[in-house]
């Protein structure tokens, strides 16, 4: 995706206590009551390119964000077509050393769902194929599929095994005789939903009246060359990096706190619900989790081979980023490097996980790229929140750094044919960043009340600036994303 939408390339941040050319209008608080996506976007990049609030900056730093009206968000996930389908009960014809088929004689399979039908021609899983000759019929809970082999000798039969309970077939194609009536049936099959809910954060922070004094700056320099200047107080973007890295927090870590029943045990102390809706780890798909004991070039290249088969419904994008510590970073290095002793393997540094022309993101020496085969790559991204030491408090017992440092987060940022990205931030409607004060004996503008004429809201000596966020993150394909993760005896 580009970044013109945020305008914001290059970016400087500084602190100065020269207020000459910081006018009112460029204060951050009146920049958001004016251009409040923009400006989201730009403290959203701002806070990623220090380089401590990753998945702010990979979502809403790049214009990334889906707006929803409604706490509870639901997509369709469709799953594939073409797929295998298993064998719930065994062959009659296999029972007891049986020869099923033998002779061209029909026998029959039986399924769970009725997918095939006559003419269409099924593979089994030793590869071995079978015609349908009639249509499928129901018996209880199973559809019965009649078939003979499609190999002509006559003492070929189907291996028992290949029939019976949790085997699987898949269709190849249809074949019929001249003058047919009809064809093999097209599948379809049923979306799936899926559901998740939004995370409604908050932060207070007190500016006192001599922290009032000093400004930070973001300059900002659009593509065509115009800068613009906005500014808030250094105490405000001290608390607002806090904020940001805590969001980054919550759409990593956040766990889905609605039972079966839909309700949501946990209350507020006015009496209110408290929603928490499904961070990105809580959304990947559990078949998708792996542990390693040791990082080979191997073990990722497999884990991204079997993951770029879930991912090429997305545009064959094939380029995945992973999220992990620093112990994480050095895990990659090796296993890289001595694999690449003597191997043909590329490795550069770039930024190329962004999709989109014209625009990519690189941060030079903070990113590593290895393109395996097939077309798969991996952009590995140091992640703070797993070098945390004060939330990350298990520790490897050799090296005595925190065992999520050693994680690997494996995601795909990939676009459909429609242009969406796979993961997204997403927000309510005017609420995915408020934002505000309330002046005391001062107020953010710098102005100091200096007559008992003068209204304030509060009595402390400074103000308050408040931020509030009702916001969550979403994988529209879960099986597209995975983890590695060390495993600790």
């Amino acid at each position: 995706m580009s970044l013109s939408k945020t305008q914001v390339s290059p970016l400087q941040i500084y602190s100065t206590r020269n207020f000459t050319g910081l006018t009112e209008s460029n204060h951050l608080s009146n920049a958001y009551l004016t251009k409040p996506e923009t400006v989201g976007s730009i403290l959203s990049y701002a806070s990623g390119y220090q380089e401590d609030n990753v998945l702010t900056l990979l979502t809403g730093g790049i214009g990334n964000t889906l707006t929803v009206n409604n706490r509870e968000y639901d997509w369709e996930l469709h799953s594939q077509s073409e797929r295998t389908i298993e064998v719930v009960a065994d062959s009659p014809q296999a029972v007891g050393g049986g020869t099923p088929g033998i002779g061209g004689t029909p026998f029959q399979i039986y399924f769970g769902e009725n997918w095939f039908s006559n003419t269409d021609n099924i593979v089994a899983d030793d590869q071995t194929t079978y015609h349908i000759i009639e249509e499928p019929y129901q018996e209880g809970a199973y559809w019965v599929v009649t078939v003979v082999p499609n190999d002509i000798d006559p003492t070929t039969f189907a291996d028992p095994a290949i029939v019976s309970t949790g085997a699987r077939f898949s269709k190849d194609y249809s074949t019929v005789p001249e003058y047919s009536a009809r064809g093999g049936g097209v599948s379809y099959s049923t979306p799936y939903k899926l559901q998740n809910q939004l995370t409604t954060m908050r932060k207070t922070y007190n500016v006192t009246r001599n922290a009032a004094k000093a400004v930070m700056v973001l300059e900002l320099c659009s593509p065509d060359g115009k800068k613009t200047k906005l500014w808030t107080k250094l105490a405000e973007w001290t608390a607002m990096s806090e904020w940001y890295r805590e969001i980054d927090r919550s759409m990593i870590y956040s766990i889905y706190n609605k039972n079966a029943k839909g309700e949501v045990k946990l209350q507020g102390d006015n009496g209110r619900t408290v929603y928490h809706g499904a961070g990105l780890r809580q959304q990947i798909a559990p078949a998708n989790i792996r542990f390693y004991n040791e990082l080979t070039y191997d073990i990722l290249d497999q884990f991204l081979l079997d993951l770029s088969y879930d991912n090429s419904k997305w545009g064959g994008n094939y380029k995945f980023v992973a999220l992990t510590g620093k112990m994480g970073m050095r895990e990659f290095n090796r296993a890289i490097t001595e694999h690449a002793k003597g191997n043909n393997i590329t490795v550069t540094n770039s930024g190329t996980f962004i999709s989109g022309t014209g625009d990519s993101l690189t941060f030079t020496g903070y990113f590593k790229t290895v393109e395996f085969m097939n077309g798969v790559s991996l952009t590995v991204k140091e992640f703070p929140p797993y070098d945390d030491i004060i939330r990350n408090r298990l520790l490897h017992p050799k090296t005595l750094k925190p065992v999520e440092s050693y994680r690997f987060t494996i995601l795909n940022f990939g676009q459909n044919k429609e242009g969406k990205s796979n993961i997204k931030k997403v927000a309510m409607a005017d609420s995915e960043m408020a934002y505000w004060h309330v002046a005391g004996s001062t107020d953010p503008m710098g102005g100091v009340a200096k007559s008992v004429s003068t209204s304030r809201a509060s009595g402390i000596d400074g103000y308050e600036v408040h931020f509030l966020s009702e916001c969550g993150i979403m994988i529209e394909d879960p099986t597209s994303c995975g983890e590695l993760i060390l495993a600790i005896d």
